[in-house]
């Protein structure tokens, strides 16, 4: 990639985050930091690009064993939207350049993706994440998700609100709206312009938003749960299922404040769902009913005693399932469709399975 080399290639101390065989960056010399050695990683890297990439450090991206201001260059390509608290990576990424250090960042185009029909994520949802310190194992998304998707103009307002906030000091040099290494990603590189010091928020700033989630038992695949809606007063956003949600209040100024969260229900009283009947159409299962709606989930029993929760789209009075890669056992599934508060409960057990009967 011409651009990496222009910035990078005469640069002779910096790290690559989650350097992989199958999209190498030629002519960089950069160390690989790496969360977890792990098989899974390496067997496809072996499958697909002819070897693993050697990992120099394990570490997670946000969290560096390297000293301030040590380093040329952070390269992170198809990273930053698997880092769960986005602000909290790039000020780790931040710390560890030296003034005038280069950020290299690639991020997935949402448009270009798998992300084409999740709503875009706002800077609040990421005020939001950083203000309560979220973990992975907090978020409702399951860890091999993306947490956020974003198109160019998002990444570019990351960094110009960060720098309005003094949370970070960088100019962009280069940006790419279709990056030039693969094409489904843009590109964004920046060059640290001094050291920030932590800005103090005062406990008095007002509230800014409300960020509505939807509270489930367990973490989804590749959906976005929140809503925020801006201004001090609590006010539900228009046209949300009905439902059980966390509400939690961000205060203003930065670091961002949380608040104390609050559960509500929202809606009319949800029926016992009933799935009546499975249509199959292309790679989709369609599932009719009574009962069912937005909020329905599923809880699917496997023969080998694995429970896997599910919560299905909904359209057109349907829930809809995408079977793609799906494995499904010759005996079937046991599935069981659950309704949230306020009312709902759980429907009757139904077996799913070829020719999904």
């Amino acid at each position: 990639m011409e651009l990496a080399r222009r910035h990078l290639g005469k640069l002779h101390l910096g790290v690559e985050i989650g350097a992989s065989t199958l999209n190498p960056f030629e002519g960089i010399r950069a160390y690989n930091v790496d969360y977890v050695d792990t098989d899974v990683f390496k067997k496809a890297q072996h499958t697909y690009g002819g070897g693993a990439a050697r990992i120099d450090v394990v570490a997670s991206a946000d969290a560096m064993p390297f000293r301030d201001g040590s380093l040329e260059f952070v390269l992170a390509s198809h990273v930053l939207e698997h880092m769960v608290d986005t602000i909290k990576a790039l000020r780790e990424w931040d710390r560890v350049l030296a003034v005038g250090g280069i950020a290299f960042l690639i991020v997935p185009h949402k448009e270009r993706t798998f992300d084409a029909p999740r709503p875009r994520t706002p800077f609040s949802h990421l005020l939001a994440d950083h203000a309560e310190g979220m973990t992975i194992a907090r978020d409702p998304q399951v860890p091999s998700s993306h947490y956020h998707c974003w198109i160019t103009e998002d990444g570019v307002e990351i960094v110009t609100e960060l720098n309005r906030l003094g949370a970070l000091d960088w100019e962009i040099l280069d940006l790419e709206d279709v990056d030039s290494k693969v094409g489904n990603g843009f590109t964004i590189v920046a060059r640290k312009r001094s050291i920030v010091t932590t800005p103090s928020s005062p406990a008095t700033e007002p509230v800014a938003f409300w960020q509505w989630t939807l509270d489930l038992p367990f973490q989804v695949i590749g959906r976005t749960l929140q809503t925020i809606v801006p201004g001090s007063e609590m006010i539900a956003p228009v046209g949300l299922p009905a439902g059980s949600y966390r509400v939690l209040p961000v205060h203003a100024g930065f670091p961002p404040r949380a608040g104390e969260a609050r559960r509500i229900a929202i809606g009319d009283p949800l029926d016992r769902p009933d799935i009546k009947g499975v249509e199959i159409v292309g790679h989709e299962a369609l599932l009719h009913g009574t009962g069912l709606g937005p909020t329905t989930w599923l809880e699917a029993l496997f023969p080998n005693g694995q429970i896997h929760c599910r919560l299905p789209l909904w359209r057109d009075g349907r829930l809809v399932i995408d079977l793609t890669g799906m494995q499904m056992p010759p005996e079937g599934i046991l599935v069981t469709p659950v309704n949230p508060e306020p009312g709902g409960g759980r429907g009757e057990q139904r077996r799913l399975g070829p020719p999904f009967a």
